[in-house]
């Protein structure tokens, strides 16, 4: 019995504690400072460097907070619309693993001089989407 009712806890926390840090998140993304956060990221990552050659740092970070947002509205979505879950998840286990890569591209996310396992603050923020990857793994699952 106690078994049954944290499952259920569980998914339900999985589900929408995820759609409600997404469009948390994509809110606070729409500030300035989210947006220099962003560029050190981008400017520092041997892989996403060249975004900068085509997109300032506000409007990337524009971009990604109103998909965050509606990834996180069409994720809540599940018991109305199950297809739209669905993509909602996938779209974002795509961003959340794009974003755990700059983990290992990016070296503005270790604190210099100490490097691995040193976080600086940016890394350890990161660090979260590795579990928001995993709830969003869960939600494609759950909604396939």
């Amino acid at each position: 019995m106690i078994g049954k009712t944290f499952k259920i806890a569980g998914r339900f926390l999985l589900r929408y504690g995820l759609a409600i840090v997404l469009i948390w998140l994509g809110l606070m993304k729409l500030k300035n400072i989210e947006a220099d956060y962003l560029k050190d990221v981008l400017a520092n990552s041997s892989l996403f460097n060249w975004l900068l050659k085509y997109f300032t740092s506000y409007a990337f970070s524009q971009i990604v907070a109103y998909l965050q947002m509606a990834l996180g509205v069409l994720i809540a979505l599940k018991p109305v619309a199950r297809k739209v879950s669905f993509w909602g998840g996938l779209v974002a286990t795509v961003i959340l693993f794009i974003s755990v890569s700059t983990l290992l591209t990016s070296s503005y996310v270790w604190l210099s001089p100490y490097g691995f396992p040193e976080l600086s603050k940016l890394g350890q923020s990161i660090l979260k989407d590795v579990v928001l990857l995993g709830a969003a793994l869960w939600c494609v699952g759950d909604s396939a």
